[in-house]
């Protein structure tokens, strides 16, 4: 086997002899010298590729190569680089060669070294007897682990508002459809002080001041006339019994402040200070299916009014006998609360409450809605009907139900 490296440069320049002018391409010298078109080829009896370009089938070569390069369909283009033609004509000369000339081929199939012994070759390996243990690594953690600190859930609830509202309106004495000046302003001021362990023990407080007058054309006694004023405060003490159920103790606590007539121009009073106080307190079963549902059950309630003035106030709209000045009766009662909120911007409370001491009935049922227009503005709307037939009343008369609603409009700031 004879081997000997090929001459780029006169390759290159019989090629340019039989072929189209191509001197416009331009090849990478370091291409043409990797290139394995280039590199030494072994050949039996023959020693140069360039003689096989010179061959008398040199011609047919090339017109294979150029319709290999270019095909019918196709006009020949100038975009073909060297080192394409290159790779693409090694290919071609080495199959050629083994077709049309296989005694130039140094090696061929029958003279090929026998590789059957490299096939039947087989590895021989001791086996491991020994047994691999993996040791499991101990981990000495140099940082102690991290400990989260459970944060401590107040139990106590605390928020407090203040309101400031009222309505007005005004009417000239010449005013064709006729009609009289009022105003009326309401104020409030009102908290809760709640308890939850989230256990079996609840705890609800309430207190509240509500203050309202109003002015009516044609009174000429007063300026400002008494139209709300009540101090209260409840109390709630609740243990989990079971479910939703609660043993439960409740205290209810109110009074008023400023003097109340019955009407304008009137001198009849109707309540003054601490006159009445109202004071309840029952036992019982409270169920509590949320947090905004309450229905209280007392069947063992104390009743007790106490009338401070019985000379300006008649002690017997408060169902006080005359010459005395206290009402102390047992009985039963049920309370029961609800709040509902639509919306964000409404909120809706409803406490109902009935008292009988199994002779005659107390029913006082008290709906709020509040409508907040934006943080300091808001809309209130009171209705409050009520019935009680404990009143002592003159020969005749019969208790009726008795209605009291009140809107405004002004401001509302939460303090907690």
């Amino acid at each position: 086997m004879l081997s000997m490296p090929l001459d780029i440069n006169g390759l290159l320049r019989k090629l340019d002899a039989t072929r189209p002018d191509y001197s416009y391409l331009t090849a990478n010298s370091l291409f043409l010298k990797s290139s394995p078109f280039f590199s030494e080829l072994a050949f039996n009896g023959y020693h140069s590729i360039l003689d096989t370009f010179l061959l008398p089938s040199t011609d047919i070569f090339l017109e294979k190569q150029k319709k290999l390069f270019y095909p019918r369909y196709m006009k020949p283009v100038g975009f073909f680089t060297v080192e394409r033609n290159i790779v693409q004509a090694r290919s071609t000369i080495i199959r050629y060669m083994a077709t049309y000339n296989p005694g130039f081929i140094a090696f061929r199939v029958d003279k090929l070294p026998d590789v059957s012994d490299l096939v039947n070759f087989q590895i021989e390996v001791k086996p491991v007897h020994k047994a691999v243990n993996l040791a499991k690594p101990e981990i000495n953690p140099s940082v102690a682990k991290l400990k989260i600190e459970k944060m401590k859930q107040n139990p106590w609830t605390v928020r407090s508002n203040a309101m400031f509202q009222f309505s007005q309106n005004y009417i000239s004495k010449n005013w064709y459809q006729g009609g009289s000046d009022n105003l009326a302003i309401l104020g409030i001021l009102n908290g809760r002080f709640n308890y939850d362990n989230k256990k079996n023990i609840q705890w609800e407080n309430f207190a509240e001041w509500r203050l309202g007058f109003n002015s009516v054309e044609g009174d000429t006694l007063r300026l400002l006339n008494t139209n709300d004023d009540i101090i209260r405060a409840t109390s709630k003490l609740g243990v989990k019994a079971g479910g939703k159920w609660f043993y439960s103790a409740n205290m209810d606590f109110s009074t008023h402040f400023f003097n109340s007539y019955r009407g304008i121009n009137s001198k009849q009073m109707k309540a003054t200070l601490l006159t009445p106080v109202r004071f309840n307190l029952g036992v019982g079963m409270d169920f509590k299916p949320s947090k905004n549902f309450s229905l209280y059950v007392s069947p063992l309630t104390y009743k007790f009014i106490y009338a401070n003035d019985t000379i300006n106030v008649s002690q017997q709209s408060f169902g006080i006998l005359k010459g005395e000045n206290v009402l102390s009766q047992l009985g039963s009662s049920m309370r029961l609360q609800n709040s509902i909120s639509p919306s964000r911007e409404i909120q809706i409370d409803s406490k109902l409450t009935v008292f009988t001491n199994y002779e005659k009935v107390e029913i006082d049922w008290e709906v709020v809605g509040n409508f907040t227009v934006n943080r300091f503005l808001s809309t209130r709307i009171s209705l409050n009907p009520r019935y009680d037939n404990t009143v002592i009343m003159a020969a005749g008369e019969k208790a009726k139900i008795q209605f009291k609603q009140l809107l405004t409009f002004g401001l509302s700031y939460r303090l907690l």
